[in-house]
């Protein structure tokens, strides 16, 4: 059987090349965790598949932790749900979350965007990720969801976030002190926006009356782990991506109409949910004559699905005049992205506006990246030069 070690130096170095080179010789392969789905319809058809769930709390088992408040905060986010209780909050959720919300709130994330672009251009040189992509998703999310923006609370998000890792037991403390902060916080927040409601997320749900508080903590706390990190990184990834494509950056600088496409094109071709969100099977299941034991873990490696050339022509190039891409990356079932809305016009708004203002981009020192094996992954820290004549 094909194999792919996460933890190796090929995957570590170059994960899309080792993808590749896997997905030629077979649809799945082996992992340490589980098995890694490589190709695209493949893919498709386990996200759709009823018979898999999301994780849960089993990543925490496995490190040996199997009850108390991490266990119950992990089994409370509305990814790790299933069933009527899923049903029940994803509906009441979707109906505060939609399209027509996210388009009214387009011309202020044009606003935020616009700012820190000025920013930029105002020199030469920055590190994109400390000096757009971080402060630029973040201020969106706070801004559409309604929490006040704060170091203490970035920290406490941050550290939440660690839940979702493989080393849960040795930040332990760190993120229990976290929850109960933002537990406290939350609460306080709640109740404001009970007695004043604001045009934002959170007052939309309050004032719905449907959701408990503990459902309404659990639910802000996935957004702000989830929603901030995952378009940072994105971003983070597009920038990495047009550095080696210079002539797309240089299209999307003359033709800013191309702010749709581009904006799938990059979640396609480098996105921050490279491994996707791995699913264990609730009973036994067969995909494409393979069969998954229950139990078993499945991983929808997204990263390789999105470039396999069964489905996009000469899909290991980036181009952003491509239209019609199904990629996968905002998921697919009962767990599609309810960000996906929110983050489409945080590409389209950022990606042009940087296109047209920076020119040139080149790297201006070592980039420095998580690992592929972290839910998300990306550049912590991408420093460049450009032109601003």
């Amino acid at each position: 059987m094909t194999s792919l070690d996460l933890y190796g130096a090929a995957f570590r170095t170059d994960p899309y090349a080792e993808l590749a080179r896997l997905r030629d010789l077979s649809w799945h392969a082996q992992t340490a965790i589980g098995t890694a789905v490589l190709r695209h319809a493949e893919v498709q058809q386990l996200l759709q598949l009823r018979e898999l769930r999301t994780p849960g709390a089993d990543f925490l088992a496995l490190q040996g932790i199997t009850d108390g408040l991490l266990v119950d905060t992990m089994r409370g986010f509305l990814l790790n749900t299933d069933g009527d209780d899923h049903a029940r909050v994803r509906r009441l959720v979707s109906g505060a979350f939609t399209t027509r919300r996210v388009e009214a709130f387009r011309p202020v994330v044009a606003g935020i965007a616009a700012e820190l672009v000025s920013a930029l251009a105002a020199t030469d040189r920055c590190d994109f990720v400390r000096d757009f992509a971080q402060p630029f998703a973040l201020r969106v999310l706070h801004t559409f969801v309604g929490i006040p923006l704060s170091a203490d609370v970035q920290q406490w998000t941050s550290d939440v976030g660690l839940l979702f890792g493989m080393d849960v037991v040795a930040n332990g403390d760190r993120i229990t002190t976290a929850i109960a902060h933002l537990d406290a916080f939350l609460d306080d927040l709640l109740a404001q926006r009970r007695a004043v409601p604001r045009d934002d997320l959170l007052s939309a749900l309050v004032t719905d009356g449907r959701l408990t508080d503990v459902e309404l903590r659990s639910m802000v706390v996935t957004l702000m782990s989830a929603g901030q990190g995952t378009v940072q990184h994105q971003l983070g990834n597009a920038m990495a991506t047009f550095l080696a494509n210079p002539e797309q950056w240089r299209l999307l600088g003359d033709r800013p109409d191309l702010a749709a496409r581009t904006a799938e094109e990059v979640v396609r071709y480098c996105p921050s949910a490279l491994l996707g969100v791995p699913r264990i099977a609730k009973s036994d299941v067969t995909i494409n004559g393979l069969l998954f034991r229950a139990g078993s873990c499945v991983l929808p490696v997204t990263g390789a699905a999105n470039r396999d050339p069964l489905t996009f022509p000469a899909a290991a190039t980036f181009d952003i005049t491509r239209s019609g891409a199904p990629h996968l990356t905002y998921g697919g079932g009962i767990h599609f992205c309810l960000g996906a809305a929110l983050a489409r016009v945080e590409l389209q708004e950022s990606l042009p506006r940087l296109a047209a203002a920076l020119r040139a981009p080149r790297p201006d020192g070592p980039a420095e990246w998580l690992p592929p094996t972290e839910a998300v992954y990306g550049p912590t820290r991408l420093p460049i030069a450009y032109s601003t004549d």
